[in-house]
């Protein structure tokens, strides 16, 4: 039974009736003294938590304290013997004779402690007591050394699994470097390295699309520095998430490598090709990138048609060279009418290879 805060375990040994025939200033000091005592055992404490509202009541807080060590000192020997002590004692106080209850007490606990042969069989008690109480206060530590185990066994079987892909990226790595550019390697293995560091399965994304990046030099070695960079953070974060980035699988991997590709962007140049274009075709010329055409016709006398960035060269002025060449290829088809070309203006031509071979199917 609980009665609030103050009273803590003691509910267990003390019933309602018990607590409310004690007066209410005494309650507190009744309900600690049950508690320590139970310490001891259970059904001392609940004998004691029997007899103290009546010794309360009745004996002055000396008396009541040398009750409890008269208690404590036969259940040291025997919590038996102890706890019929505990009921006796109350009535024994009520004696003429004084010295009554201090001699029950020497005959209660002589007889228990009995002969030379049964104090060895107490003294062996009183280690096994020891040892339990020692193996109590050892639960926290030992649960604590299962738990231990838990997490050292759960990263045993991740470390497993990194050896496992390790040994996938030993077996995937060669064949790459044997298609990667001299010129990129140094870059290359430091970054894959760092990869591998944190993650070997991210590890293998990484050394396929690092390959991609600098063979078809999309960034240059700064660049994918950073890309990896970016992706070690989300690869921190999430490795599920981080082994997409790496791979290009993610809205964001592919954002930063946008922003970290080089090269002359054609919209940088547009204007320019475009005046360049109308002045070399005679006519009004327009200038659109492969990512904008859509439904349009690729090879039109009204466009000309380039790719969104230029990168085959280091600098931009050997790049936007390149954009002029293009440029000016597909001027001199417009010039020279390559796509003003139709059928219809050979009919003669088309009806006689028709007789002769008859209608395309």
């Amino acid at each position: 039974m609980t009665f609030g805060p103050a009273v803590g375990n003691v509910g267990m040994y003390v019933a309602r009736e018990m607590l409310t025939s004690v007066p209410e200033d005494q309650r507190q000091s009744y309900l600690r003294m049950v508690e320590q005592i139970s310490e001891l055992k259970y059904q001392l404490g609940v004998e004691v938590a029997r007899q103290l509202p009546r010794l309360l009541a009745e004996h002055d807080a000396e008396q009541v304290s040398h009750y409890l060590e008269q208690v404590r000192e036969v259940a040291g020997i025997g919590w038996k013997s102890g706890v019929e002590v505990a009921k006796q004692l109350p009535d024994l106080y009520e004696a003429p004779d004084e010295e009554l209850a201090a001699s029950y007490v020497e005959i209660i606990s002589d007889a228990t402690e009995g002969t030379a042969d049964d104090a060895e069989t107490s003294g062996l008690a009183k280690e096994l007591d020891d040892l339990d109480r020692t193996l109590r206060e050892m639960e926290p530590m030992v649960k604590r050394a299962q738990e231990l185990r838990s997490l050292l066994a759960a990263r045993d079987r991740r470390d497993e699994k990194r050896r496992k892909h390790a040994v996938e990226l030993a077996a995937a790595l060669p064949p790459i470097l044997a298609r990667l550019r001299p010129k990129h390697r140094a870059a290359y293995l430091a970054l894959v390295r760092e990869v591998a560091r944190a993650d070997p399965e991210a590890s293998l994304e990484a050394a396929d699309t690092l390959l991609e990046l600098f063979n078809g030099e999309r960034v240059s070695p700064d660049g994918a520095t950073e890309w990896v960079r970016r992706g070690l953070e989300v690869l921190d974060q999430n490795k599920e998430v981080g082994r997409g980035y790496f791979r290009l699988g993610s809205k964001y991997s592919l954002q930063v490598l946008d922003e970290l590709e080089e090269g002359l962007a054609l919209r940088a140049v547009a204007r320019v090709l475009k005046l360049y274009a109308t002045a070399l075709s005679g006519r009004e010329v327009a200038i659109r990138s492969t990512e904008e055409m859509g439904a349009l016709d690729v090879y039109s006398v009204d466009n000309i048609v380039l790719p969104p960035d230029m990168r085959f060269f280091d600098e931009d002025d050997d790049n936007f060279t390149a954009y002029k060449v293009a440029t000016a290829h597909g001027a001199g088809r417009i010039e020279f009418g390559t796509y003003d070309f139709s059928l219809d203006d050979i009919a003669d031509t088309v009806g006689d290879l028709t007789a002769r071979y008859g209608e395309a199917e």
